[in-house]
Parts: C-alpha cells; structure tokens; sequence
C-alpha cells in the first residue's frame, strides 16, 4: 500500500456489507472506488471516492474498475429473499461472478484481494463429531442445500483454486447473519426478520435458531485482514456467540425497545405446526431446516490472530430495530 494506504475496490456498492465496508476503509485513510450495476445508482455511494458501472453477469466495466488499485475487496453476491426454481439463477451468478472479478484483478497485477463468503460455505454438512464449526469445516456442494449455500460453497472454492493457481494473496471472511443498523430502505434478507418482529410477524414464534454478527464488526474485519499479512490464505468466521432462536430474539426486542416492541410477538409455535405448514408454504421450509440444536460456531480465530472483538448480540438487535425504527421503515 501506498503512504495514503492505497485505493481499495469495494464490489456492490450499494450492499448493506458493502456500504458498511466503504465507510470503514474510508474511516481509516483508504481512497475507495466502488462498482454498482447501472450509472442511475451512483448516488446511493456518495461514501465512496470513486465509482465504475461494472456488473457481476458480464465482462464489461471491470478492466477500468480494477485498474489503478491495490487492492479489491471483493463484497458483492446474490443473496436472493427468495430461492429460486432454478438454483443455476443463483449459482451460476456467484460463481462466475468471483471469478470474472478474480480475472480481472490478476489481469492488472493485483495481489491482494479479501472475499466475502459465507458461513454457508462452512457449516451446512452435518459434523457428527458435535463439535463447533471452524475454518477447517466446508460445506458438501453436492449434499441437499439450498441454492443460496450451494452457491457460496462453489464461490468459494472456486476462488482458493484461482488464487493458488495465480498466487494471489486471498483472505476469506465468512459471515453468519449478518444484522445492525441500516443505511438506506433495500433491506437484506437478514435485517427483515427484525422488521418482521417490530411488525407483529409471525403471530407465533417458530423455535428456529439463526447466528448474528455486527455489519459494523464484519466491515471491521474486513478491513483488519486486508492490512494485517498474518490473514493472507485465511478464512476467518465472522459470528458474535452462539446462535439466538427467534423467542430469544423478540423476548430481547420487547425488553430494549419499551414501547416500540409491543407488537413484537411472544407466544412460540410449537415444531410439529411449523414442520406440517412448511409443507405447503415456501416461506416455512427454511425456518424448519433451522429448528432443533442449532449449530455451534468457533469464531475465536479472528479474535486470537487479528484481535477482532465483535459487540454483544443483543446490542446489534437493538441497534437494528432502532435503525428501522427511526428510519420510518416500520410498517404501521
């Protein structure tokens, strides 16, 4: 890097992750330049210094989005609010997008290149020794997941293949769900069961269990393994405990929040009802693969090597539903 620290590309600018990551390489002496889809969409960067119109599904735009940087955060993917028919409208796009990013990084000489994946991409294959999920753990690509974690899988692994092959110093980060305040009204999949909740929904709270990181903590990390030479061919989980079920989650919302939580729901449905009704509604049948034992997850790795320290669950589910709530964007 550059005595300025360098100018970092930051793909998907107009992300939840991303936008969050922009401020923080800004906060921290970094040039950012950013990529968004279409020109009408550079307003929504207003954090970065710089923006390119480059798209995941097409070659065009990337040569000059790289060119000129040290270093590529590449934060960008499809995280669909709903599976798709087709797990290729996922996967396909994921895959190919990585690596068209990749491509071009390595076409211009950069090095350095910091990948968001996913927990997904760890801990969706059972692990019959019961112990937690670490970094040394992969999901099975070819076991009976969603196209959402076939596709982070394959993402992945097709970037380690490219950056062994090309010598690229890659670093991954893999989140777990990933809440905290918002920045605009193009909410992540994430941030809408909070909404959700704030809303009155579900009337009946299913036992379902999900992991929580900060955005604020993940964008941290992010930059902490860019400058830091001990994250080079690294993967770091990025998750704050254990995972919350979703009685937890309202029980925390209606305790902080006063009266602003009083339509959070607090009667608890019991599994066999949530099992049957995934049957016949789509919207279910994840909610149903996540009850029973939730998962462990080992993320002490990102705190031993790098000296990350992500804040309390139950401060970033606050500061969620605050964000929502003070952003008007809770529906009456």
């Amino acid at each position: 890097m550059s005595e300025d620290r360098g100018l970092v590309l930051v793909t998907g600018g107009t992300g939840y992750l991303a936008g969050h990551v922009i401020r923080r390489l800004s906060a921290d002496g970094y040039r950012v330049r950013t990529t968004v889809r279409s020109p009408g969409r550079n307003a929504e960067v207003r954090a970065a210094d710089e923006v390119a119109v480059a798209d995941l599904t097409t070659d065009d735009g990337w040569t000059v989005a790289v060119a000129g940087c040290d270093a590529v955060l590449h934060v960008a993917s499809p995280f669909p609010a709903r599976q798709p028919e087709n797990e290729d409208d996922v996967i396909v796009p994921a895959r190919e997008g990585t690596l068209r990013v990749l491509r071009a990084a390595n076409a211009v000489g950069i090095r350095r290149v910091v990948l968001t994946s996913s927990f997904a991409a760890v801990g969706y294959s059972p692990k019959p020794s019961g112990a937690p999920y670490d970094e040394t753990d992969w999901t099975d690509p070819t076991a009976p997941n969603s196209p959402y974690v076939k596709s982070k899988t394959l993402a992945e692994r097709d970037a380690w293949k490219f950056a062994a092959a090309h010598d690229l110093d890659l670093t991954v980060v893999n989140p777990v769900g990933i809440f905290g305040p918002v920045l605009g009204t193009d909410l992540a999949t994430s941030v809408r069961i909070v909404k959700e909740l704030l809303e009155g929904r579900p009337p009946l709270l299913p036992r379902a269990s999900f992991a929580v990181v900060d955005v604020r903590d993940v964008a941290d990390l992010h930059v902490k393994a860019l400058h830091d030479p001990r994250a080079v061919g690294e993967r770091f989980l990025a998750a704050a405990g254990q995972p919350v079920s979703f009685p937890e989650t309202a029980a925390t919302l209606r305790a902080h929040l006063g009266p602003d939580g009083r339509r959070v729901p607090r009667h608890t449905a019991p599994d066999w009802l949530v099992r049957t009704g995934a049957r016949v509604v789509p919207a279910l049948r994840e909610l149903a693969g996540l009850l029973g034992e939730p998962k462990r997850i080992d993320a002490i790795k990102a705190t031993e090597l790098l000296g990350w320290h992500p804040r309390p669950v139950a401060d970033t589910l606050v500061d969620t539903a605050r964000s929502l709530i003070d952003g008007g964007l809770v529906g009456r």
